[in-house]
């Protein structure tokens, strides 16, 4: 005689494990195309990216941590506090996914550099699961004249697509002062490939961003795990005029770009 067990009984089949989400960071310099990867980023339907939530200000929340907040005044000022009195809970907030796929933000060098932000630092280099887009620009000119216009003329970081750009007028360069930024820049760039070496890491080049986003989109997606998907471009670039008609003394920008071994745009 067969005897049957109860279907409570009865070990089910062993389904596949559910994979945690995918958590990353986007490493770059000021100035190289990080709010449009971010915002651009934010197409796919299984994936939360935050901004700069460890800037000096905590600006580009994304998903459930962003309404709460818009929601409550209080309970954002509480965060942006928390974030350096209490910097390893306050990431595995901006890591959570809820219920997306991989969940991520983007920290600059301008602030990793800082002693201020020296633990939060101290915990990406620790945490070796954290997946790193390094993101950088090839054009160091265009960036540190990009920067300029930010500092010295618009305040604008950036515009929304179908936003109306700030005017822009050509100025003079500080030639010692733009030498300074590009080799510090590039210093950097070195500094954080080696401190972060040991994480997954994937590299976007912010041209090759700009001239087809859903290509390079597409490459972080499966860096990150995920399936492609269709992609908007969410900013407009603000500075369009090419360097020789932006800078007014650019002949002796460019011989000196070129003496310092520099390739001048």
């Amino acid at each position: 005689m067969t005897l049957s067990l109860p279907a409570i009984l009865v070990p089910a089949q062993a389904g596949p494990m559910p994979q945690p989400p995918v958590r990353f960071m986007i490493a770059c310099a000021a100035r190289t195309g990080s709010t449009m990867l971010v915002r651009t980023l934010r197409s796919h339907p299984a994936l939360l990216v935050h901004g700069e939530v460890w800037g000096d200000r905590m600006v580009g929340l994304d998903g459930p941590l962003a309404r709460a907040c818009e929601d409550d005044a209080a309970a954002f000022e509480a965060l942006q506090r928390a974030r350096f009195e209490h910097p390893g809970e306050s990431m595995r907030r901006f890591l959570d996914a809820h219920g997306a796929a991989a969940a991520g933000f983007k920290l600059k060098f301008d602030e990793l550099v800082q002693p201020q932000w020296s633990g939060i630092r101290a915990l990406v280099e620790a945490d070796r699961d954290l997946r790193i887009v390094f993101l950088r620009r090839r054009d160091l000119l265009r960036r540190y004249l990009s920067h300029r216009v930010v500092l010295q003329q618009t305040g604008v970081t950036n515009v929304p697509a179908g936003g109306i750009l700030p005017e822009v007028a050509p100025f003079a360069v500080d030639i010692d002062d733009c030498l300074r930024d590009i080799a510090e820049t590039r210093r950097r760039e070195r500094e954080f490939e080696a401190a972060f070496a040991g994480h997954p890491s994937l590299r976007v080049v912010y041209e090759e961003l700009a001239a087809d986003p859903q290509a390079q989109c597409d490459r972080v997606f499966a860096f990150l795990g995920l399936a492609p998907a269709p992609v908007r471009v969410a900013t407009e670039r603000i500075v369009r005029a090419p360097p020789d008609a932006l800078v007014l003394n650019y002949p002796e920008l460019q011989a000196a770009l070129r003496a310092s071994g520099e390739t001048a745009a």
